[in-house]
């Protein structure tokens, strides 16, 4: 049954849908509330048809931007309310009405008044807000692996980027990406080994340790960290950021 048949019958209380309220609505099963949110967002998407089309011909526009934008906004809401109930892993309970609704993820719509929304550029990242960045590499993940399936590597980076953020207010991506590897980004968060000699014998000892167990040093590698760690620990033995400084410095 398409959204048209559902809009022309009546509701179980032998009226319009768009007359239904809301003491009416949360009355009914869930089967009726689909089709009430169905029918409803048939009907603004006709509305916003009837809005834009005169718009696009160059003619007087029957609505201001904001109203088109009032529209878009409640069909969405309609779609969202049907999509929920038709998707039983959706676990969100449904409203009658926008106003009512308080568990909504917010997300970036598709369309503007009128035309789509253009995709992000430099320069638009570029004067994004901290959060607006955020929003844009969470948004940019939803769209990747939803086209290309959850290995899609630039959309694994949009999320892996997303994440860092959420993790640490210090850390802003560029526009470009950051395909830093998760050992590389965690070495961003420490003093760079350049300022080894001014390091606290604590810094020393967490870059040791982080040093030690990486899984990319070969075994040799790991034991010197390990004896440096073990030096900060019970020793007034000198320490060195690497192998070969230690082996400069007994030269």
């Amino acid at each position: 049954m398409t959204w048209f048949a559902v809009l022309k019958m009546p509701n179980p209380y032998g009226g319009k849908w768009s007359n239904l309220t809301g003491d009416e609505y949360y009355r009914m099963d869930d089967k009726n509330k689909r089709l009430y949110h169905s029918a409803m967002h048939g009907m603004y998407v006709r509305q916003i048809k009837r809005a834009v089309e005169p718009r696009k011909a160059g003619q007087a526009p029957p609505a201001t931007d904001e109203q088109i934008r009032g529209l878009r906004e409640l069909g969405r809401f309609h779609s969202r309310q049907h999509e929920r109930m038709k998707d039983p892993s959706i676990n969100k309970e449904n409203y009658y009405s926008l106003e009512e609704e308080k568990n909504r993820q917010m997300s970036k719509p598709q369309y503007d008044a009128v035309e789509r929304i253009p995709l992000t550029t430099k320069e638009m990242y570029d004067k994004y807000s901290r959060e607006q960045k955020m929003a844009y590499w969470n948004r940019l993940r939803t769209q990747l692996i939803t086209e290309y399936g959850n290995n899609y590597p630039k959309g694994v980076m949009a999320g892996r980027l997303s994440m860092r953020m959420r993790r640490n207010p210090n850390y802003t991506p560029p526009f470009e990406g950051d395909e830093t590897a998760r050992t590389e980004y965690k070495d961003l968060q420490h003093r760079d080994i350049s300022e080894y000699d001014n390091f606290t014998d604590e810094e020393k000892r967490k870059y040791h340790a982080r040093m030690r167990n990486r899984k990319d040093v070969d075994v040799d590698v790991s034991r010197f960290h390990r004896r440096m760690v073990y030096r900060i620990k019970t020793s007034n033995l000198p320490t060195y950021p690497t192998p070969e400084a230690e082996k400069e410095a007994e030269q």
